[in-house]
């Protein structure tokens, strides 16, 4: 899928080093089988040198989730990324508390000047 760099700034002035999908088609209702049905990664953060931080929309037995996960380089000669077990998947109705907790979470650190 395409990417893009986001360069939107942060709060406090800082610019964020995310990568957003151009487009995102999010299949609902049956419309793909189970199998083709991968997460729409709607934002790519870089974590560290081999690692980013993926967060995408998905659906599983008729849930709609969110996932934010770690994803590593690719072992033992492959091209792509692979996933990794640190990370969540939740219901994506969970996602207003998720950023209520990130967005305390972001005061928290600025206020104790981590950020």
């Amino acid at each position: 899928m395409p990417q893009k760099e986001n360069q939107e700034p942060l709060a406090g002035g800082l610019l964020a080093g995310i990568q957003q999908a151009v487009a995102v088609d999010y299949p609902r209702n049956g419309e793909e089988s189970q199998e083709s049905r991968q997460s729409a990664h709607l934002a790519i953060i870089r974590k560290n040198a081999v690692e980013e931080i993926r967060i995408g929309l998905s659906e599983f037995n008729g849930h709609d989730l969110l996932n934010i996960r770690i994803w590593a380089e690719a072992r033992n000669g492959g091209t792509e990324r692979i996933p990794t077990k640190a990370g969540i998947c939740c219901n994506v109705r969970l996602l207003p508390a998720v950023i209520e907790a990130l967005h305390k979470a972001e005061a928290a650190a600025r206020k104790a000047g981590l950020l």
